[in-house]
């Protein structure tokens, strides 16, 4: 309802506009100025699309749309209305006069009778069931993919309006589609709508966008889809955007403020991360996914610290007591969250270690409140918060541990690639969990993380 609002507000601002413009051209006819006297082209603004088809679209599947006529109870009595939709390019979106039959797509329910509802005084046309068969994709430059590729839906008709001779012909295209044919493509067309949903200007030419927009623009959008999308009150704090800063730009050095630096379209999800196999959007939204399904409740009360980088963490737990643990989201894969708590090294000193992160398999398994509770040497949420006293609602069961099910360690970048086979766990439930595996962890530094040790072969 609230984009339908904005959308009509938009419509009536320039109908209005371009009426104010019509009377100023009217008035200097007096004094022989050129003067079009025809409003043809105001009564072609009064068709919208008021509810938008779904902007990635599977081949095959089926959606819905309605257009809507601002002026419905003007239209002739009689003969039934019929809008027709049809699929058309971003070279046919910028000339609309000129599309006719052209069809680059073929659309399955592509007619709707335009419908008078005297008790919302609203004047519609419902497509319901509509789906493309398929598609014509245009000629693709460089390295662009098809899921960078944009589309519209189109819909037309002519109308009759009561004391008017003629009909006059009235159209609209939808917002900007990306059509793919399977469900692997979502997350890089969703990409595509993101960006430009996000960052074209309001009277551009279909579908131009920048390709490089400010960090500041960008952080709020990234906060602005994770917040509605995990739905969330809770927001990105200043840390969270600072280290996705760093990450994009490839600098976990830098220190200073990113918002005026310009990132670009390639950078957001183009070119892989570095030593990653995947793109910035592409971890991104892994994390905002699994926050949505497994971990909504903990991140709106604030328990998950979320995007944080390993000089940052380092910098605040260095000086905390042993047992001290924050929850932060993994940069290593997509879709994990992991624990890094302070630990007692052989002679005295403090180490930072990194549990191997939990993904949303490992969730849908034991919920993240159960696997925080089954590890006895982590023992304070940073600052000073008993875990207990945080966690206990997220417990499942009696309140008891099970099992302790067995957590890997993953002590850095150095060690990732060593794989030893290192397994560590208490027994004091009969709920059986196989171990898993930790890397890179030698057995003098197991001893001061559990009792009970055992290795694998």
């Amino acid at each position: 309802m609230k984009e339908s609002m904005e959308l009509l507000g938009i419509c009536q601002t320039r109908f209005l506009n371009r009426l104010n413009e019509w009377r100023w051209e009217q008035r200097k006819a007096a004094i022989g100025f050129p003067f079009d006297d025809n409003l043809s082209p105001l009564q072609t603004c009064s068709l919208i699309v008021d509810k938008q088809p779904p902007q990635v679209i599977k081949t095959q599947s089926k959606f819905s749309t309605t257009v809507r006529y601002l002026l419905g109870e003007k239209v002739a009595p009689g003969k039934p209305v019929l809008v027709k939709a049809q699929i058309i390019n971003e070279m046919q979106a910028r000339n609309l006069a000129n599309v006719h039959g052209d069809n680059v797509g073929e659309l399955i329910n592509n007619s709707a009778v335009l419908e008078h509802n005297a008790a919302t005084k609203s004047t519609c046309s419902n497509f319901r069931n509509m789906s493309i068969k398929k598609i014509k994709r245009a000629d693709r430059k460089g390295s662009e993919s098809v899921t960078e590729e944009k589309f519209a839906l189109l819909f037309s008709s002519e109308i009759n309006i009561t004391g008017c001779e003629t009909p006059y012909r009235i159209q609209v295209i939808s917002q900007p589609v990306v059509v793919i044919v399977h469900g692997s493509q979502d997350n890089n067309a969703v990409a595509t709508i993101i960006w430009d949903c996000a960052f074209s200007e309001r009277d551009r030419i279909p579908f131009v966008v920048p390709d490089r927009v400010p960090w500041r623009m960008m952080y709020t959008t990234l906060n602005s889809k994770f917040t509605s999308e995990v739905g969330t009150q809770h927001n990105l704090d200043q840390y969270n955007q600072h280290f996705l800063a760093q990450k994009v730009f490839d600098k976990p050095d830098f220190n200073e403020d990113f918002s005026n630096m310009m990132v670009s379209w390639a950078q957001f999800n183009k070119e892989v991360l570095p030593g990653r196999p995947f793109t910035f959007w592409q971890w991104f939204e892994g994390v905002m996914e699994l926050t949505k399904k497994h971990l909504k409740s903990y991140w709106s009360e604030g328990l998950i610290f979320g995007f944080i980088g390993k000089q940052h963490l380092h910098l605040i737990l260095k000086d905390r007591p042993n047992g001290t643990f924050l929850l932060r989201f993994s940069d290593s894969e997509i879709g994990g969250i992991t624990i890094a708590y302070v630990s007692a090294t052989e002679n005295g000193g403090q180490k930072i270690q990194n549990i191997q992160p939990f993904t949303k398999r490992d969730l849908e398994i034991r919920g993240l409140g159960d696997r925080i509770r089954d590890i006895d040497h982590i023992t304070y949420l940073y600052p000073e918060f008993p875990k207990h006293d945080v966690f206990r609602k997220f417990y499942t069961g009696n309140g008891c541990p099970a099992q302790k099910q067995s957590y890997g360690l993953s002590l850095g970048k150095e060690s990732e690639s060593k794989k030893t086979n290192l397994f560590f766990c208490g027994l004091k439930q009969s709920l059986h969990c196989p171990p898993t595996r930790v890397t890179s962890l030698c057995l003098s530094n197991l001893k001061s993380a559990c009792k009970d040790l055992f290795i694998t072969k």
